[in-house]
């Protein structure tokens, strides 16, 4: 946003002159309750920003502007969308400038007026109602919601999505459990900017108080769905794919989810893959014989459940 943007972005704050939250927004008001085409849980580090890309450029599907819509799990709703609505109300062009210089989508209004609908759900109670009509955008292309922490969501909201939303087909991308628990520990480590983040006392401390090991066990989340009613319209995909076979996978995916494999997306190649460039943390050998304690069993029963890449898991680490 540039200087002028900012000025009047802040001079509108302090006149109270922002989008009026009282009168609930026209696309919740009257846009149709078809809802998601499919939500994806998950895994969160398992390739679901790579996902979001490929669907946001694929013609025969609408992305929301915000790849994480939380809705189930965090009803923070102004964090996500008032920044973006703000530079895209003050300075859209230079914004859609530097979105299409990331290979993102441009915004448009109606982008414009889905953020301004999903900041008045802000402090809202769920209501599934609302949160359907927040995808009548689509119009005839599929559409949904790439969430990966709705993978460890309480046992009451599973079941209440899959009740609710009994048409949506529900995605879970799959990864090795240590070494996604791994990456997800890195990036913690560097967003907190954790010291000693080598120490296998700082990985024992994220153990206990942070999600790193409920999004490492993926037959637990995935059993939790399928039971409460995600079992016939549910996919499991595989990030191994994603590194050996990104077409194959994108291919996989957009079928199942009833686009057209043969439509490109955009510009956009299969393996184009928003990966960070900041160093890794070492993960020293107490830290892996730690978490192969840990994580052992869970990565022997993904072999035998999942099976297909899930088979060679256990082999990584002597199982």
């Amino acid at each position: 946003m540039n200087v002028l943007g900012a000025l009047r972005m802040a001079g509108d704050r302090l006149l109270g002159r922002g989008p009026d939250m009282t009168e609930m927004p026209e696309l919740l008001a009257h846009g149709d309750r078809r809802g998601p085409d499919f939500i994806c849980i998950g895994a969160q580090k398992g390739g679901t920003r790579w996902l979001f890309d490929q669907l946001n450029h694929h013609p025969d599907f609408w992305m929301p502007p915000i790849k994480e819509l939380h809705y189930f799990n965090e009803n923070i709703h102004l964090k996500w969308a008032e920044p973006l609505f703000s530079k895209a109300r003050y300075g859209r062009g230079r914004l859609n400038r530097k979105l299409e210089r990331s290979q993102m989508r441009a915004l448009d209004d109606v982008d414009v007026e889905w953020l301004r609908a999903l900041m008045w759900l802000h402090g809202k109670p769920i209501d599934f109602d609302l949160y359907s009509r927040l995808f009548s955008p689509k119009g005839e292309r599929l559409s949904g919601d790439i969430t990966p922490t709705y993978a460890i969501i309480a046992e009451e909201k599973v079941k209440a999505a899959c009740a609710n939303l009994p048409e949506a087909k529900i995605v879970y991308l799959v990864r090795e459990p240590i070494e996604r628990f791994w990456s997800h520990y890195c990036m913690i480590a560097r967003q907190q900017k954790f010291e000693n983040a080598a120490d296998l006392a700082t990985v024992e401390d994220f153990i206990r108080t942070g999600s790193g090991v409920r999004h490492s066990s993926p037959t637990k989340n995935v059993a939790r769905w399928k039971e409460a009613g995600a079992e016939g319209r549910f996919g499991l995909f595989f990030f191994d794919e994603l590194r050996t076979d990104p077409a194959g996978l994108r291919a996989s995916i957009v079928g199942f989810l009833g686009g057209d494999p043969g439509k490109a997306s955009g510009t956009l190649p299969p393996g184009f893959n928003r990966k960070s460039k900041d160093p890794k943390v070492v993960m020293s050998d107490r830290v892996r014989d730690h978490l192969i304690d840990l994580l052992g069993g869970e990565i022997r029963a993904a072999a035998t459940e999942f099976g297909g890449p899930a088979r060679e898991w256990p082999r990584k680490y002597g199982l």
